[in-house]
């Protein structure tokens, strides 16, 4: 019997393999990060392009890795880690996580309710702080849209502003705190 020997891998399609499967990695930390603290939309556009260019990457150096040099191991890495990572951001946990950890910070904010440009409360960055509809409303996102979280106290929830253009749009997030979203238009028949 004869048995078939195997190549070593070259250093260099190994470092090659590390390096994909390390700017993976980092683009998976990216998007936890963007997830968690609510940054920025650019995070996520970076990280979308890390992944393209590690996907390519692997989609080259795989099936040399596997065929040559019979490396699965070294070849399995990468798609796991894309694959669990995006199923843990895809769940929302980073975003739970994250809310865990700022909830009781940002609770004790909106009992006060100052006006405030641009500060942390606990891993959550806010563009703004402000009373408004009879709550406390903590703008998030950066973009085109306007929207964050909304504290309102105990018995008092939310006001409907029946598709009004301009208004906020609440939507149950935790306990007495409320997603909302700006609409730019009306939506009334």
């Amino acid at each position: 019997m004869t048995t078939v020997g195997t190549v070593q891998a070259p250093r260099r399609w190994s470092v090659a393999m590390r390096v994909t499967t390390g700017a993976a990695m980092v683009a998976i930390a990216v998007m936890f990060v963007v997830d968690a603290t609510h940054i920025d939309i650019l995070g996520w556009l970076l990280a979308v392009v890390m992944l393209l260019a590690c996907g390519l990457s692997w989609m080259i150096l795989a099936p040399i890795g596997c065929a040559r040099y019979r490396e699965y191991r070294a070849v399995v890495v990468a798609p796991v880690v894309v694959i669990l990572g995006a199923g843990l951001v895809w769940f929302g946990v980073p975003e739970k996580v994250g809310w865990w950890i700022s909830a009781g910070s940002m609770t004790e904010a909106a009992r006060n309710c100052p006006n405030s440009e641009g500060e942390w409360f606990g891993v959550i960055r806010t563009y703004s702080v402000r009373p408004g509809d009879g709550g406390c409303q903590f703008t998030i996102d950066d973009m085109a849209m306007i929207g964050g979280l909304a504290y309102f106290p105990p018995g008092s929830p939310p006001p409907d502003h029946g598709g009004a253009g301009y208004q906020p749009v609440y939507s149950p997030y935790d306990g007495n705190w409320y997603r909302f979203s700006v609409t730019m238009h009306d939506h009334h028949p």
